[in-house]
């Protein structure tokens, strides 16, 4: 529905919660990656980027299932394109955190 000459009207109720209702799935994902950066820190060089590697496919996963209304700022550009970034970003992390030799 829209108005006569304005913005077209969204009749669905806003989301609860303010800022952080609107920006959980971001704020989770970042939650996971700043651990991430502590745990490589703490000098757990593998932990911490397999961790690192799991929170942006977990970015991937809120991209795919969620709507864009519901991800906030997780949204870039089309959802392919989030998705393809994401993914390729995750499982590379996470197939280098494995292959990369241990340290003595």
């Amino acid at each position: 529905m829209t108005a006569v000459g304005g913005p077209a009207l969204d009749d669905r109720p806003p989301i609860r919660g303010g800022w952080v209702g609107r920006q959980w799935p971001l704020l989770l994902v970042l939650g996971g990656c700043l651990s991430a950066f502590l745990t490589v820190a703490l000098d757990h060089f593998r932990a911490g980027c397999l961790l690192f590697g799991f929170s942006v496919l977990l970015a991937a996963l809120a991209r795919a299932v969620m709507p864009a209304r519901r991800v906030g700022l997780l949204v870039v550009r089309s959802r392919a394109f989030d998705l393809v970034v994401l993914l390729a970003m995750g499982v590379s992390l996470v197939v280098l955190a494995v292959v990369v030799p241990q340290s003595n």
